[in-house]
């Protein structure tokens, strides 16, 4: 099965037969996964808890479109700029303290004109309904709703024009973390999210990378592979799929650590760089008419070590010439380099003298 649509009071089911054929008067028996549907039921009473939330915390949202999976959930709304971090954490606390009060969910009927009139009730702006309408309230009975249209009150609630499957109770979504949030259109945001089992094994793998590779990648002495490392490590946290603060909390820290490594690298290289140029100034002191030197740089010596160091020399001893080999100790390569004295012309004989 496919497809599932209900046309003038028929529920048509769209979908191939794999083995055998149909005949009439077949009776036909239909099933189908209740794991997935519940996944289903859980993300779709998500996408009504995030769109309160959406509207608590930002201005002027309205819904632009949903998709509901067993897997995962995705929400686009009008909004004109990003939504920041600090923004993020409030609809997750507002949605998961939705969560946690255990609501309990309705859903009725109702005609439509009357539907349209209570406050708080949130539609698909363009979108085509039925009438009679039907009306999802989260934490509050649908009854109570219609008997006081104009109450102030129920704009504290999730209520929603929706033909779609519900849990009864939120405590069953477990939790809501949101994995990411971008821009699909101008002023169109989107929302990808995941809850229940999901959010649990997302919050599980952020641990793992955590302890396993950022927590190890900042104890790490520094080495010559620190800065390898380091690019493995932000490649892993790009693809990962996990709560999108979590991820941006993780690539500050391995922000510093880049940092850090830096700070050291140039250090070190500071250190190589000073000690070539000691052993050049030690020879031309000591070799008052030597106009060259050749220099094997001292062991585990970085390859960046080489144009510092000639740099340097050329800058100090424009007429000398060096020569600068070594084994780059990260890598293992051989690195060298040179810089040679510029050779001054004679001026041309006047060959009539």
């Amino acid at each position: 099965m496919v497809n599932v649509q209900s046309y003038r009071r028929y529920v048509l089911h769209t979908g191939y037969i794999k083995y055998g054929a149909l005949l009439v008067d077949d009776k036909i028996v239909a099933q189908y996964d209740e794991f997935r549907r519940q996944q289903i039921r859980v993300n779709h009473t998500g996408t009504h808890i995030l769109n309160f939330a959406l509207r608590e915390v930002l201005s002027g949202v309205d819904q632009k479109g949903s998709l509901v999976a067993s897997e995962k959930l995705r929400f686009d709304f009008s909004h004109k700029a990003g939504v920041t971090d600090e923004e993020i954490r409030k609809i997750e606390e507002i949605s998961d303290q939705y969560i946690k009060d255990d609501q309990a969910v309705f859903a009725s009927d109702v005609d439509l004109q009357t539907a349209r009139q209570i406050q708080g009730v949130r539609a698909v702006f363009g979108e085509r309904y039925p009438d009679p309408v039907r009306i999802v309230s989260i934490g509050m009975d649908v009854g109570k709703l219609i008997s006081d249209v104009a109450s102030k009150d129920w704009w504290k609630y999730s209520i929603e024009f929706c033909g779609g499957a519900h849990v009864e109770r939120t405590g069953e979504i477990g939790e809501l973390v949101v994995l990411e949030e971008f821009g699909i259109a101008e002023g169109i945001r989107r929302i990808v999210a995941v809850t229940g089992q999901a959010a649990v094994e997302v919050r599980q793998k952020a641990s793992t990378f955590e302890e396993e590779r950022l927590a190890h990648l900042e104890r790490m002495p520094f080495s010559s592979q620190n800065e390898t490392s380091m690019k493995e490590v932000q490649a892993e946290l790009l693809k990962s799929n996990i709560s999108t603060l979590t991820k941006r909390s993780f690539t500050q820290r391995i922000e510093k650590a880049s940092k850090e490594i830096l700070k050291e690298q140039k250090q070190i290289q500071k250190a190589q760089v000073d000690a070539v140029v000691h052993l050049v100034d030690t020879h031309f002191e000591e070799n008052k008419a030597s106009t060259s030197f050749i220099a094997k740089l001292p062991s585990r010596s970085s390859a960046k070590a080489v144009p510092n160091a000639i740099k340097h020399v050329s800058n100090k001893n424009k007429d000398k010439s060096v020569y600068f080999i070594g084994v780059d100790g990260g890598t293992g390569k051989v690195a060298h380099g040179c810089s040679v004295a510029p050779v001054s012309t004679p001026p041309p004989q006047n060959l009539l003298d």
